[in-house]
């Protein structure tokens, strides 16, 4: 079986089990995706905890540190006046695609923070940014990672 046919189904078994009695509603799934950290069912308070101002503001100074590996692995600032940032994903065929946007949207559901994406067959254009701060926070570049974490095991 084809390995992203494989995630498809673990994911699609995973989702009906944690609808069993007794079993917390999506920790199955979330375990799956590799999210978590500190708190697996509630991610997003070990992300957001000790930002300063905003719970989600980035200072100058990390946002340069953040764009390091991120830019060598093709996201972009988004040009003219919004802050935000984008790249586009290419697979084998629109099977892989769906399989990276699914195990993205376990990703995003558990921090809270959604991409603004757009597919084509083989291809998913994303772009990043956080509106309860104007532009880009710290979520976008953790998630921008995982995006980058998730494409490279759908290649392997």
């Amino acid at each position: 079986c084809h390995p992203i046919t494989n995630m498809l189904l673990s994911t699609s078994r995973l989702a009906a089990s944690a609808l069993r009695p007794g079993l917390r509603p999506g920790a199955a799934v979330a375990r799956a995706a590799g999210v978590g950290g500190c708190d697996l069912h509630r991610p997003t308070l070990c992300l957001r905890r000790g930002m300063a101002g905003s719970r989600y503001a980035i200072t100058d100074d990390e946002k340069a540190a953040a764009w390091q590996g991120l830019k060598a692995s093709g996201w972009a600032e988004v040009e003219g006046e919004r802050d935000a940032m984008n790249k586009t994903f290419t697979f084998g065929d629109f099977t892989e695609a769906w399989a990276f946007m699914s195990g993205t949207a376990l990703v995003a559901e558990k921090m809270d923070h959604h991409p603004e994406w757009f597919n084509v067959y083989n291809r998913v254009e994303v772009t990043l940014s956080t509106h309860d701060t104007g532009g880009l926070s710290k979520l976008d570049f953790v998630l921008a990672k995982r995006m980058d974490e998730i494409e490279a095991k759908s290649k392997n």
